[in-house]
């Protein structure tokens, strides 16, 4: 039986969905859960039908219905906001509701034959495949054969004799449990307010989970990239080292009553080892401990031992006013968007929070993580940088020893060429807490500035294994390689990042300078198009693109691209305006473009001594002005390696 649905085709026979021809890769129980739902589309069907079906009665939470119905409407082109597929029927069920059509299918027993390249035993009609056939006569024909597979059986025992011995303690390490905290879903009341409170919660169980030294987590920000789609196709795909996986449902009855369903599950087995269920109010401190009891049931189910001083951190509350800390839920969901308006948003929140409670250091830490990414991305660094400041300086009045702040401060120096203080920043934070990404991405950056090929190398490789999926990581990682003169890095840099993040349009802007740089201009041009499609044509992807074709040499399209740049609103760096500058033939234009830049304490500058792109200028004396101007000179560079600040 085949069943089409829009342009998605179901073939029950053959357990497949393929979408205008393509197979759609959809795990065994979305499968089920589709077809079930399509065979009862006359119907609201109960949660209780589809355990009783799907799992056969098997005990599973809520948790997984309700992830494996996150699945199935991705599947089939739909999601949670739209439900144009499979509708949430509030306290019945749910009812498949798009138009179905019940096609044909084509016998599959001779496929299913030829398909494993087997024969049918006469006697018993069963199919045996080329490799059954292959030992069969393999062990008749060699006899040798028989002993080489008894020896390999013997190795592989002893091997996974040793693995055991390590997971239970017998004299070989077993490696550190990997855990993928999936963003919890809402389910009742899908408010904003409550989704911003499910985010936190997880944002919070991670953080919690995070502190436990027997534990590897995937980061935040990672992490949530997995919202839309947490099948374990996809996860494997893109944390291939990913051992365990939580997912979590947040049920909201009425008032502020919640429960929150978890399931702890291994990703090659497939078994549950761990499940939860948790009751408490919104409204109350008591709501806070419940992170805490998360992550230490996480930690025992995993047989992982808890530090006394991992215990008591567990412990710890963000606040007591939780007007205070509403509003830095808030925020961080605001944050969360990253976009410009999103980001000033969080700031106003941050503050109102601290407002409220000024020891809340967590709004503090945030707010200046805030105005970090506005400072890189949105506005003129001078402006910004400031800010930034103010805002470490209040959580380190808080906490003294926050690994957090000095880490964010210190990519803000590097990013405003304040080489000292950035790397006496960066090495606090590294000391204090070895863990955050942002450190590494400081560091990367840093050694690109300065012309230390291996320490760039060395910090993008440490990033990478500590959040692999992290956005920032992925645009500066490429800038730290390619403006070092490490182009071919820079492709595969950008290869490999586009692959985990295909909708975010600063990678393809990024991606197409190294392209351009390898010579492959109408690649570049096809990767700067896409990154001005997905950015809807901001000033950076339309320079990015005329860039492109500056290098080109069609200068007919780049002229208009530049002048439509700077017509745009929202920040545009001069640093990047006058390297189009250069490319058109103007270097008088692109110096007075590097001195606003110097002006504005823009980013980019950072390049300077090494960017590929000035190649045309490295000799004119205006160059070496500005080498000297941004700290980059000759005699700046002697004195950090005497200083200890080269390596």
């Amino acid at each position: 039986m085949k069943y089409r649905v829009n342009a998605f085709e179901i073939d029950c026979t053959r357990f497949s969905i393929h979408h205008i021809g393509e197979k759609v890769s959809c795990e065994p129980k979305v499968f089920d859960l589709i077809v079930f739902l399509i065979e009862n589309c006359q119907r609201v069907v109960s949660r209780d039908e589809l355990f009783d079906n799907v799992w056969a009665g098997r005990e599973v939470s809520d948790a997984t219905l309700s992830n494996h119905i996150k699945n199935a409407r991705r599947v089939l082109g739909d999601n949670g906001d739209l439900q144009h597929t499979v509708k949430t029927i509030r306290g019945r069920g749910y009812q498949f509701v798009a138009d179905v059509c019940e096609v044909s299918a084509l016998p599959t027993e001779h496929t299913n034959i030829q398909g494993n390249n087997g024969r049918r035993d006469q006697k018993t009609g069963s199919v045996e495949t080329t490799y059954q056939r292959f030992l069969r006569d393999g062990m008749r024909t060699f006899p040798s054969l028989k002993w080489a597979v008894l020896v390999s059986f013997a190795i592989l025992s002893i091997v996974v004799f040793l693995h055991l011995n390590g997971r239970f303690g017998l004299g070989v390490a077993a490696p550190t449990p990997y855990v993928l905290v999936v963003p919890f879903e809402v389910s009742g009341d899908p408010s904003d307010q409550w989704r911003a409170f499910s985010d936190q919660v997880s944002r919070e169980v991670i953080l919690k989970l995070r502190r436990i030294s027997g534990l590897r987590v995937v980061p935040v920000t990672s992490a949530f990239l997995f919202r839309e789609n947490s099948t374990h196709a996809n996860i494997r795909e893109k944390l291939p080292d990913v051992h365990y996986v939580l997912n979590g449902v947040i049920n909201v009855s009425s008032g502020d009553m919640f429960r929150v369903s978890l399931e702890l599950e291994d990703l090659t087995s497939g078994e549950l080892v761990w499940n939860g269920d948790y009751r408490q109010r919104a409204n109350t401190i008591d709501q806070f401990t419940l992170r805490a009891e998360i992550a230490a049931s996480v930690s025992e189910s995993l047989k992982v031992a808890i530090l006394d001083e991992e215990r008591r951190a567990l412990g710890d509350l963000p606040t007591t006013n939780l007007a205070a800390y509403e509003l830095y839920v808030a925020g961080q969901r605001e944050m969360s968007l990253l976009t410009h308006e999103s980001l000033l948003k969080s700031v106003d929140l941050f503050e109102q929070a601290i407002g409220l409670d000024p020891n809340l250091e967590v709004a503090h830490l945030a707010k200046a993580d805030s105005f970090r990414i506005i400072m890189a991305y949105f506005q003129r660094p001078i402006d910004v940088l400031p800010k930034v400041i103010e805002s470490v300086a209040s959580a380190l009045k808080l906490n003294q020893d926050s690994a957090r702040a000095r880490s964010s401060l210190g990519l803000a120096y590097v990013l405003a060429w304040r080489w000292e203080d950035a790397w006496e920043m960066l090495r606090q934070a590294q000391k204090l807490d070895p863990s955050l990404v942002e450190t590494q991405i400081g560091f990367a950056l840093y050694y690109s500035g300065i012309g230390n090929v291996a320490g760039v190398y060395r910090a993008l490789n440490k990033a990478n294994e500590l959040d692999p999926l992290n956005i920032e990581l992925a645009d500066w990682g490429h800038w730290a390689l390619v403006m070092v003169g490490e182009v071919e890095g820079a492709l595969r840099w950008g290869e490999d990042k586009l692959q985990l993040h295909p909708g975010v349009g600063m990678i393809y802007s990024g991606a197409s300078v190294s392209a351009s740089l390898a010579g492959d201009h109408a690649g570049a041009v096809v990767l700067a198009q896409k990154g001005v499609d997905l950015d809807s044509g901001s000033p950076y992807s339309l320079l990015a693109l005329a860039q492109a074709y500056g290098h080109l040499g069609a200068s007919d399209k780049a002229e208009p691209l530049i002048v439509k740049a700077m017509q745009e609103e929202g920040y545009l760096c001069p640093y990047e305006l006058a390297i189009s500058n250069l490319l058109m033939g103007d270097i008088d234009d692109a110096f007075l473009n590097f001195n606003r830049a110097v002006a504005a304490r823009s980013n980019c500058l950072i390049f300077t001594r090494n960017d590929p792109r000035l190649a045309a200028i490295r000799h004119d004396l205006r160059y070496k002005a500005l080498l000297t101007r941004v700290g980059l000179n000759d005699e700046s560079i002697l004195k950090m390696k005497a200083q200890g600040r080269f390596y």
